[in-house]
């Protein structure tokens, strides 16, 4: 590990302050922060074609490409170039068994998510599907009654998925310039979502709205902006939450 870390506890306010951080880092240089994005989509579309076990190691990659943006954005902030070739930052010899480990636990917790929703909801999300395909064959009493049995199990995926994503948000940065151990970047990262919920909170929401906007640029080139920011944007957040310890005193 390098110096030792403490947790800061920002502002509510200081949400919005991350995405305006980030976004004065992606519009340095949009052009390299587009492609390296493209890039990342055509290499997961592909692995996400293999049969039976590309969608698992799209999962197990993920925080691989987390530590790839971090990378980047940490030569953002000090003005070097953004380029693919931050995609390699996470397979460093020190880094990527940590990495491996958090893409195992974060593949382990959507599958026992998925699980439990199933087990809750039943048939109700294949009739989703097919109410999404084929709207005009349901009536709206039926579209009705489908809802209301999916929501109680939509809803309690939320609610377990919520640890997760917060173990998983910030864990690949402590990895990577922290050297922390899988099981601790995902502690402290859960712990310092917990207690600066308020920032986060404030973050979240601006970011969904962002998200929503950028779901409506046709031809996905709103995703190409989306991604490059939310990553940034974290970035300003670990930096702003996650602080070096002052050593303490010498009393003699």
């Amino acid at each position: 590990m390098n110096s030792p870390l403490t947790i800061a506890r920002p502002a509510a306010n200081q949400g919005i302050a991350w995405m305006k951080i980030g976004w004065a880092w992606f519009r340095l240089a949009p052009v390299p922060w587009m492609g390296m994005t493209a890039l990342v989509f055509l290499a997961l579309t592909g692995i996400g074609m293999v049969p039976t076990v590309g969608g698992y190691i799209v999962e197990l990659l993920s925080p691989f490409l987390v530590t790839a943006y971090m990378s980047a954005s940490k030569s953002a902030e000090v003005g070097q170039p953004v380029s693919y070739l931050h995609l390699g930052a996470g397979f460093r010899a020190d880094t990527r068994f940590s990495l491996i480990i958090m893409g195992a636990v974060y593949l382990a917790g959507i599958l026992l998510v998925d699980t439990v929703m199933r087990q809750m909801g039943g048939e109700s999300f294949e009739q989703m599907a097919q109410l999404a395909q084929n709207p005009k064959d349901v009536t709206p009493e039926q579209a009705q009654m489908i809802m209301s049995q999916a929501l109680p199990a939509m809803l309690t995926g939320l609610l377990l998925m919520t640890p997760l994503i917060m173990a998983t948000w910030f864990a690949p940065a402590l990895v990577l310039f922290d050297g922390f151990a899988a099981g601790n970047a995902l502690w402290w990262s859960l712990w310092t979502c917990i207690v600066n919920w308020r920032p986060i909170f404030i973050y979240s929401l601006w970011l969904g709205l962002v998200a929503v906007v950028a779901m409506l640029i046709p031809f996905g080139l709103g995703l190409l902006v989306l991604l490059p920011w939310v990553m940034t944007s974290t970035y300003a957040a670990y930096r702003a939450m996650f602080v070096a310890a002052e050593a303490p005193k010498n009393l003699a």
